[in-house]
């Protein structure tokens, strides 16, 4: 009886280790490929960064009349004021001279402006500076359709990968089969935001005063580089 036990676990034993082996040799007879596939687009959403200080005008004029100002600019521009600005903050703190008592008040707000062509970016930027509004950023830029690109680039990634595996199993003679794995990830490149110009000081009669910069001129935004990348593992056959 203790004999039989003894040959019965010796044969599960082989068929364990038979079992192994197959599967391992199953998991060789394959061919795996590493492929990505880029794109390059131009963002359709661009979101610029005012800022109105009162400090830059020396109290010549506030804020409030720099903000109409503003809304002016951008009504000329043909901009929807309540769809496309946001104010993100606007504050205002007294501090005093040293050694004296005298008042310093030091309020300003900060906005932000939904932009969807780089042309009218140009135009909105110059027509605020017209107007002594010059402390504007490139805040950030998206791309809407990103969703959609990824699906594109998704089959173009797994197509290319399976005809580069079709093209290494037929070099030795051989074909593929299914895709036994499919593992995928997208990457995103960010673009820089660029300052363009900022109020440095304001003049004798309370304008504000622009130092240039090798940045002051707007150029064509750069375009959102996207990377799919593919790693498929396919049936040798």
């Amino acid at each position: 009886m203790r004999k039989s036990t003894i040959i019965t676990a010796f044969v599960a034993m082989l068929l364990i280790m038979a079992t192994a082996g197959s599967a391992r040799a199953q998991e060789q007879a394959g061919v795996n490929i590493n492929t990505t596939v880029e794109r390059e687009v131009t963002p359709d959403e661009l979101y610029l960064k005012i800022t109105i200080r009162e400090s830059d005008y020396k109290g010549k004029k506030s804020l409030e009349e720099m903000q109409e100002a503003m809304i002016g600019a951008l009504k000329a521009c043909r901009i929807d004021v309540p769809e496309c600005l946001s104010l993100n903050y606007m504050g205002s703190e007294v501090g005093y001279k040293l050694f004296s008592s005298k008042i310093k008040p030091k309020t300003e707000a900060t906005y932000t402006l939904k932009l969807y062509d780089v042309v009218i970016m140009q135009q909105v930027i110059a027509a605020l500076e017209k107007r002594q509004i010059s402390n504007i950023g490139l805040d950030r830029v998206n791309f809407t359709k990103e969703k959609e690109l990824k699906k594109e680039m998704a089959v173009e990634a797994i197509q290319q990968a399976q005809s580069e595996a079709k093209t290494l199993a037929m070099a030795i003679g051989q074909d593929i089969g299914k895709a036994i794995s499919i593992n995928t990830w997208m990457n995103k490149g960010q673009i820089q935001p660029r300052l363009y110009r900022t109020a440095k000081y304001a003049d004798s009669n309370g304008a504000a005063v622009v130092e240039e910069s090798a940045g002051a001129t707007p150029f064509g935004i750069g375009k959102i580089t996207y990377s799919f990348t593919v790693n498929a593992r396919f049936e040798l056959k």
